[in-house]
């Protein structure tokens, strides 16, 4: 029985020794491994620094170049006032031809709106009127868009611009 007791003492005792010689490698691994994570870091910062200051003298050259060349650009302008009035001409008449675009195009869109649909519409609209119908009626019973176009065997895309375009028109 004592023979049994220390055999058993024994080993445990190796197994107590084998697991402190496993976790003191791990151990050492892990702080081997935040070592050269830390040196990585000082590497990329030192990258991104030397980036940095490449990127800031790039940038003051083109200010000294885009200086240059906008003083050069009033020098000309001072000498040819002729070329700023045709640009100030040429600036009104976008202007103007912009402003009365945009009133030709509203009233032309007052104009379709007013009118109606097209006769060419009125056969689309009919074919979607019962789809419309059961999409509004589905909705109004408190459905979600998932599941109305599950029961219509819709995309919900297409029942989504289906509650859209019912809305703004």
């Amino acid at each position: 029985m004592v023979t049994f007791l220390l055999f058993i003492s024994f080993l445990l005792n190796i197994v107590s020794l084998l697991s402190i010689v496993i976790l003191y490698s791990r151990q050492n691994r892990f702080v081997n491994m935040e070592k050269e994570q830390k040196k990585i870091i000082v590497e990329m910062e030192d990258i991104i620094s030397a980036y940095l200051i490449e990127m800031k003298e790039e940038n003051d050259e083109f200010m000294r170049k885009f200086s240059t060349q906008i003083h050069n650009v009033k020098e000309d302008n001072l000498h040819t006032e002729e070329n700023e009035q045709e640009d100030l001409e040429t600036s009104v008449k976008v202007t103007k031809w912009t402003g009365a675009g945009y009133k030709r195009a509203s009233q032309a869109y007052k104009q379709v709106k007013d009118q109606g649909p097209e006769p060419g519409d009125q056969s689309n609209k009919s074919e979607q009127d019962p789809l419309l119908k059961k999409v509004l009626t589905l909705k109004e019973k408190g459905m979600s868009i998932e599941e109305i176009a599950e029961s219509l065997g819709k995309g919900q895309t297409e029942i989504e611009l289906l509650l859209k375009f019912r809305q703004i028109m």
